[in-house]
């Protein structure tokens, strides 16, 4: 099965912000941590979680733009991911329900 790493980065920073309220981990810390949870989509561009707030942002031209990335659609009958442009799913052509 696929996995999101959009997704996967977001609960992995629900876990450190837990982390640091409860003092386990030092501000520095966290923000190298939230850095480490970047992620690279398919055509190079760089996302990252904002360290403070949680947003979403894409880097480009030098600049970080808060922007919403590309999710994929959870196949409910067999649990892949999918691209959001897809109607079905490519793992086993169940209809993929947008309201995800």
């Amino acid at each position: 099965m696929a996995v999101d790493p959009y997704a996967e980065a977001e609960v992995r920073y629900k876990v450190l912000v837990e982390e640091r309220r409860v003092g386990n981990l030092q501000p520095r810390a966290f923000r190298i941590a939230v850095r480490d949870l970047a992620v690279l989509d398919n055509e190079g561009r760089r996302w990252m979680l904002g360290p403070e707030d949680g947003i979403w942002y894409r880097r480009e031209n030098e600049r970080w733009l808060q922007a919403d990335p590309p999710r994929r659609l959870v196949c409910p009958s067999c649990g892949h991911h999918n691209l959001g442009r897809h109607s079905f799913c490519v793992e086993c052509g169940h209809r993929l329900n947008r309201g995800q």
